[in-house]
C-alpha cells in the first residue's frame, strides 16, 4: 500500500493595542486555516485554539516609570492558553509582530515577560529574532498556558525618552500540525468492489455490455458508508462508476397516491432528495450527481434492460426492475436467495402499468401493485447511488461484519470533544447499554431511535381501544415508566418534555403530513412549518417518514408501533415483513423507545466505537 502525508497548518492572531503607558488589549481574535496536500482533511477551530482567559484580556501598566523586573513581573498580566485538541503532536512558533504606526517606544528600552506552565523568560523587546518569542511541540490534547507582561526597563535615564509613546503588537501563534502517515486506501472501489475477494462460488459477476452485475448469494459485498451499510450492485462498463444499495429499508411510506406510478416528484422521489440525500457525506464528491434512473413501465416476466423511455437525472434514486432481476439470474440462484432479498417488502423504480409499480417482496419476487391500491401503499424504500469510479476503498473486507469503509474519518473523532450531533444519521450508539441509531437533529436536538424492543416493552398495547391519541394513549404511560427505570446519569442526558408531533397518515397521503402543517413538494420536512398537534413526553417512537422506521436485517425483525395514527381508531405499525399497516391499539406489538438527547451530548472521553452495529459509540453529556 502508498502512503500519504499531509500538512495542516493554522494560524492564529490576535492583535495586541499599547498606548502611552503600555496599556495592552485585545482588539480581536481569528483563526484562519490552509489545508495542502492531496487527501481532503477536515479542519475546524475547535481542533487548534488560542483561548484567551475571560475577563483577563487587558494589561496594564499603572506606572510608567521604569522599575525592576521583579517588580514588572509583579504586574498584572494577558494571558491566554494555547490548546491542542487533535491527539497528534502540533509544532507551534509564537510570535510578537510589531504593527505600531505613529510615535513608538524605543525597543530597548522595553522589556517583556512571558510566562509558560509557570516557567518564565524575561528579555529585552528588541532581543527577540523573527519575532519569535516561544517556539515548541504542543503534544495532543495537551494545553500550554501563557502570560505576558511589559514594562519599562529600570535604566531609564531620561524619561523623556518614553513620554507619549506607544506599541502597537500583534500576537500570532503559527501552527503546523504533521498528520500521522495513513494508508493511503486498498483501491479504487471500482477495482476493489469487484475484486476476486468478492467473489466466490457462490458469488460471481454478469456483464451485459453495459454494466457488470454481481450475482448470486454474494456476501463480500458490503460497504459502510455515511452511517449506513450497503450493498453493491453493478459496475458500470464505460464510467467505472459502481452503483450500490441499503442493505436496510430505511422507512416505509406511501410511494404516490393512487393511480400515479411516475417517480418523478412522487412521494419516494421527495423523500430521497429532500430527507435522505442531506444525511450522506461530502455526496458531491462522493457521488454521481448526474445519474440517471431508467424508469420505463415493464410488465415483463423476464425483463430486458429497459429501452429508456422514461428516466431522471437525481444523485438518489431506486433500483429498477431489470437490475434487482440480474442480481439473481444468471449466478444459479433463486430470487429468494439472491443477496438483495433482506425478506422484507420494497419499492422499485419500474411502474408495472399505468396504475401500478413494482416492489420487491419478502420472498424476493417483483411483484407489483394495481388499483384499487396501486402505489398508496407502505413498503420499504432502500435508496440507491452511483459512486464516482475514483472513490478509493480505505479498509475493509467486505463481509458484513468488516465492510468496506469509504471515509477515514479518523482525524475528525476526537473523542470527549466530538459532539454526536456532527456524527452521520445512521451510526450506532450504545445508550443505557442498548443499541440506538441517530435519526438526525430535529429541532435542534440529536434523535436517536431503539434497534430493538426493550424487555419490558416487548408486547405492549398501544392503548385499551377507542378513539386514542398518543398524547394519552396507554403505551406513553409505559414509555414514561421506561424512562423512570433508567439511571440518574443515563436520564440526564435525555432532554426533558420534548415535542412529539402526531399528526396522522392515511393510504397515500404524501408522508410529510406526519409533521408538517402544510405540505409543500419543493420544502423538506426539517423546514416546513410544523404542526400544532402534539405532544411533551420524555420518551416517544418512531414516526411515520422519518429515518429508521424500516426493518434492518441485523437486529431482530419485530413489528413495532410507530407514533402515528393512520385514523382516530387505528394505529400505523411496521410489520416483520418491512410494511407498514393499520392495527387496532389494543394488539400486542413492540415498542421501540426514541429520544432527543441534550445538545451537548458527545463521544465519550474513552470511547472505543466506530459507529457501527459491532463498535457503536460511548457516548458521555459534556460539560
Amino acid at each position: 500500500m502508498s502512503k500519504n502525508q499531509k500538512w495542516q497548518v493554522a494560524k492564529i492572531s490576535v492583535f495586541i493595542t499599547s498606548i502611552f503607558v503600555i496599556f495592552l488589549s485585545v482588539t480581536y481574535a481569528f483563526i484562519h486555516v490552509t489545508i495542502t496536500g492531496n487527501r481532503r482533511q477536515v479542519i475546524t477551530a475547535g481542533n487548534l485554539d488560542l483561548v484567551l482567559t475571560e475577563d483577563e484580556n487587558n494589561l496594564m501598566i499603572t506606572n510608567a516609570l521604569p522599575m525592576y523586573d521583579e517588580v514588572g513581573m509583579l504586574q498584572e498580566a494577558f494571558t491566554f492558553r494555547l490548546m491542542n485538541r487533535t491527539s497528534n503532536p502540533t509544532n507551534y512558533v509564537l510570535k510578537l509582530i510589531d504593527i505600531t504606526t505613529g510615535n513608538k517606544l524605543n525597543l530597548t528600552d522595553v522589556k517583556y515577560g512571558l510566562t509558560k506552565d509557570g516557567n518564565s523568560t524575561i528579555d529585552l523587546l528588541s532581543n527577540i529574532q523573527n519575532h519569535t518569542v516561544d517556539k515548541g511541540v504542543i503534544g495532543g490534547n495537551q494545553t500550554i498556558e501563557y502570560a505576558l507582561r511589559l514594562w519599562i526597563k529600570d535604566s531609564i535615564e531620561d524619561e523623556a525618552s518614553i513620554k507619549d509613546k506607544s506599541l502597537n503588537y500583534k500576537l500570532e501563534v503559527e501552527v503546523s500540525q504533521e498528520i500521522p502517515e495513513i494508508e493511503e486506501t486498498l483501491g479504487e472501489a471500482k477495482d476493489i468492489l469487484f475484486s476476486e475477494n468478492v467473489q466466490d462460488d457462490t458469488c460471481g459477476t454478469y456483464d451485459d455490455g453495459v454494466d457488470t452485475f454481481l450475482v448470486g448469494q454474494c456476501k463480500n459485498n458490503y460497504v459502510w458508508y455515511s452511517g449506513k451499510l450497503w450493498r453493491v450492485v453493478l459496475k458500470n462498463n464505460e464510467t467505472g462508476a459502481v452503483k450500490m444499495v441499503t442493505d436496510n429499508t430505511i422507512t416505509a411510506i406511501p410511494y404516490n397516491p393512487t393511480n400515479q406510478p411516475n417517480f418523478k416528484d412522487s412521494f419516494v422521489d421527495q423523500w430521497l432528495q429532500q430527507e435522505f440525500l442531506p444525511t450522506l457525506h461530502d455526496y458531491e464528491d462522493y457521488l454521481m450527481t448526474d445519474s440517471i434512473w431508467n424508469a420505463t413501465m415493464d410488465s415483463s416476466s423476464s425483463p430486458t434492460r429497459p429501452n429508456g423511455t422514461t428516466t431522471v437525472e437525481r444523485v438518489v434514486g431506486l433500483l429498477n426492475y431489470y437490475e434487482y432481476y440480474r442480481t439473481y439470474q444468471g449466478g444459479n440462484t433463486s430470487a429468494l436467495t439472491g443477496y438483495l432479498n433482506n425478506r422484507t417488502w420494497w419499492w422499485l423504480i419500474t411502474p408495472y402499468s399505468s396504475n401500478g409499480v413494482r416492489h420487491v417482496d419478502a420472498d424476493g419476487n417483483a411483484n407489483y401493485y394495481q388499483s384499487p391500491t396501486g402505489p398508496n401503499g407502505f413498503d420499504g424504500v432502500r435508496p440507491s447511488v452511483n459512486l464516482k469510479s475514483d472513490i478509493h476503498v480505505v479498509s475493509g473486507n467486505g463481509s458484513i461484519s468488516e465492510p468496506f469503509k469509504l471515509i477515514n474519518d479518523e482525524q475528525e473523532i476526537i473523542n470527549g470533544t466530538t459532539l454526536l450531533s456532527t456524527r452521520y444519521s445512521g451510526e450506532y450508539v450504545k445508550f443505557n447499554e442498548e443499541l440506538y441509531r441517530i435519526v438526525g437533529v430535529e429541532d435542534g436536538l440529536t434523535k436517536i431511535t431503539a434497534v430493538d424492543r426493550p424487555v419490558s416493552l416487548a408486547y405492549n398495547k398501544y392503548h385499551n381501544g377507542g378513539i386514542i391519541s398518543f398524547a394519552t394513549a396507554d403505551i406513553k404511560n409505559n414509555l414514561e415508566t421506561y424512562y423512570q427505570s433508567l439511571d440518574a446519569m443515563t436520564r440526564n442526558m435525555i432532554e426533558k418534555d420534548t415535542t412529539w408531533y402526531l399528526e396522522m397518515i392515511r393510504a397515500g397521503d404524501n408522508y410529510k403530513v406526519t409533521i408538517c402543517k402544510v405540505v409543500d413538494a419543493n420544502i423538506s420536512m426539517s423546514s416546513c412549518e410544523k404542526t400544532t398537534k402534539v405532544a411533551i413526553a420524555n420518551i416517544g417512537l418512531p414516526r411515520v417518514g422519518e429515518m429508521f422506521t424500516g426493518q434492518i436485517t441485523r437486529g431482530t425483525k419485530t413489528s413495532f408501533w410507530t407514533l402515528t395514527q393512520s385514523s382516530t381508531s387505528y394505529v400505523r405499525v411496521t410489520y416483520e415483513d418491512g410494511r407498514m399497516g393499520s392495527a387496532q391499539p389494543k394488539f400486542p406489538y413492540g415498542g421501540r423507545p426514541s429520544v432527543y438527547l441534550n445538545s451537548n451530548i458527545r463521544l465519550a472521553s474513552d470511547n472505543t466505537g466506530d459507529g457501527t452495529y459491532e463498535h457503536p459509540y460511548e457516548i458521555e453529556l459534556g460539560e
